[in-house]
C-alpha cells in the first residue's frame, strides 16, 4: 500500500478532513495531493501530521503481510531479534537450527551485540565473506545474509558490491517485493557506514536511491533516515536531530545504533 492510500484510510477511520489532518503542518492542497499519489510526503512532515492526529507511527508503518512461510520467517525472526538485542532468542534459535551457515551467523550477531567482535575467530568471518563472493545471481536468500555481515568487509570492496545492487533497481529491471526491501535494508546500512567514514559522495548517491524508491509503508522508515542523513550533509544539525528524535520515538533508535 502506496503511503497516500494509506493516509486517506486512516484519517477516513478517525473521520477526519484533509484540512484537519494538514492543519498547521502542510497546505490542505499539497496534503490532497500526497492522499493522490501524485506528491511525495517528507518523512518529518510525516510524522508531525500522525502525531498531532494522535494515530500510531509504529502501527501506521507496519507491514500487515504476515504470509511469510519457511526460510523468510525465520530470517525475519532473527532479524527482529538482533535489532531488539534479544540475546536469548538468537541463543534460543541457534539451539534448535541445523544449518552450520545460520549457526556461524547467528554466532557473529551475538558477538557483535555483546561488543565481542574483534574477539569473533578469523577463519569464521572468511567463511561468512566466502558466502557472498560465491554469490553469481542476488537472491532473497543471500541478500538478507549479506545485510547482517556487512561489517565484516572492507570499505572499499563494499562499494563495489552496494553499487552493483544499486544499479540492479536503477535499471528498472522487475524485482520482486521482498527483494527491493532488503536491497533497501542493506542500502541504510551502508549509509551509516558511509558516514563513519566520511565518505559524502557515496552518502549522496544512496541518499538519492532511496529518494527514488517507492513511496510505501514499507519504505517509510528508509526514507526517514535517508531523510536524516541527508540534512547532517547541509549540516542542518537541529533538524537532523529533530528526526532522529522521531525515528527514536517510533521505537527504532536500534536500527541506527547497531547500523
Amino acid at each position: 500500500m502506496k503511503i497516500g492510500e494509506k493516509l486517506h484510510r486512516v484519517r477516513k477511520l478517525h473521520d477526519l478532513t484533509q484540512e484537519q489532518m494538514a492543519s498547521g503542518i502542510i497546505s490542505k492542497s499539497q496534503y490532497c495531493r500526497i492522499e493522490k499519489g501524485s506528491n511525495a510526503v517528507r518523512a518529518s512532515s510525516l510524522i508531525k501530521i500522525l502525531n498531532q492526529n494522535k494515530i500510531s507511527v509504529l502501527n501506521f508503518f507496519e507491514d500487515t503481510d504476515d504470509s511469510g512461510m519457511g526460510e523468510k520467517e525465520l530470517q525475519d525472526l532473527i532479524t527482529n531479534a538482533y535489532f531488539a538485542r534479544d540475546y536469548k532468542k538468537l541463543e534460543e534459535i541457534k539451539k534448535q537450527s541445523a544449518s552450520l551457515q545460520i549457526n556461524r551467523l547467528l554466532d557473529w550477531l551475538l558477538a557483535e551485540l555483546k561488543g565481542e567482535s574483534q574477539l569473533f575467530p578469523e577463519e569464521d568471518k572468511k567463511k561468512l565473506r566466502y558466502n557472498v563472493w560465491q554469490v553469481k545471481k542476488w537472491n532473497d536468500d543471500n541478500l538478507w545474509f549479506f545485510f547482517h555481515t556487512l561489517y565484516l568487509y572492507k570499505y572499499s570492496n563494499l562499494k563495489g558490491i552496494i553499487n552493483t545492487l544499486i544499479s540492479k533497481f536503477t535499471k528498472s529491471e522487475k524485482i520482486e517485493d521482498r527483494q527491493l526491501q532488503l536491497i533497501v535494508n542493506v542500502a541504510v546500512r551502508y549509509l551509516n557506514i558511509c558516514c563513519k567514514q566520511h565518505d559524502k559522495y557515496e552518502m549522496k548517491k544512496v541518499i538519492h536511491f532511496l529518494h527514488e524508491i517507492p513511496e510505501t509503508i514499507e519504505f517509510g522508515l528508509a526514507k526517514m533516515i535517508a531523510e536524516y542523513y541527508e540534512l547532517l550533509l547541509d549540516k542542518r544539525a537541529i533538524e537532523a536531530e529533530e528526526i532522529l528524535d522521531l525515528i527514536k520515538s517510533c521505537g527504532y533508535g536500534n536500527y541506527l545504533s547497531l547500523c
